[in-house]
């Protein structure tokens, strides 16, 4: 697997062949053919590979943070505000890539995804909240992951700042409130 990704994160998916793989893993075709029948099935647990590492990611960030409403959603934010290291970059601009030749690819993350989104539904915050929270940071590493223009310096603090105030759970009413 690391040697997939290097070689994805080095030439891209055009050059990516069993054998090439093979041989930047320094092991047979053959052997590689026992533990991946086929390049769709390689490039398939690449994608289950990272997003194993988002959610292991998420679940050390959450393990440090309090637990109450919107931890969850902070987590999420917290682990994508980080850039990724420019060899991650370019294995998930061409799993990207590859995701455009066959959706399927990218089947792990869409799984996690509905996962995470439930959860974030469920995280004692605004359902609607979190949801646009997820939303902004997902549009952030989409940009990222595109080369598009983002937020940098201390406007991109202000909005992961804002997104991460949109986290915390609302005020509860005051007595005055509360009798009305």
């Amino acid at each position: 697997m690391d040697a997939a990704e290097r070689l994805a994160g080095r030439s891209g998916l055009q050059n990516f062949t069993l054998e090439a793989v093979a041989n930047e893993a320094g092991v047979s075709k053959g052997g590689l053919l026992y533990h991946f029948p086929s390049k769709s099935a390689l490039i398939t647990a690449i994608v289950q590979r990272l997003a194993d590492r988002c959610e292991a990611d998420q679940q050390a960030a959450l393990a440090e943070a309090p637990n109450c409403p919107g931890a969850f959603a902070r987590a999420y934010v917290a682990v994508r505000t980080d850039p990724l290291d420019p060899g991650e970059l370019r294995v998930h601009a061409a799993l990207l890539a590859a995701a455009g030749t066959d959706p399927r690819f990218l089947d792990p993350f869409r799984e996690k995804m509905a996962g995470w989104q439930a959860r974030l539904e469920a995280d004692g915050i605004e359902p609607e909240v979190a949801l646009i929270v997820r939303l902004a940071i997902d549009g952030m590493c989409l940009c990222g992951l595109l080369g598009m223009p983002l937020p940098t310096g201390e406007l991109r603090s202000r909005v992961i700042e804002r997104l991460m105030a949109m986290t915390q759970p609302a005020e509860p009413l005051n007595k005055q409130e509360n009798s009305q």
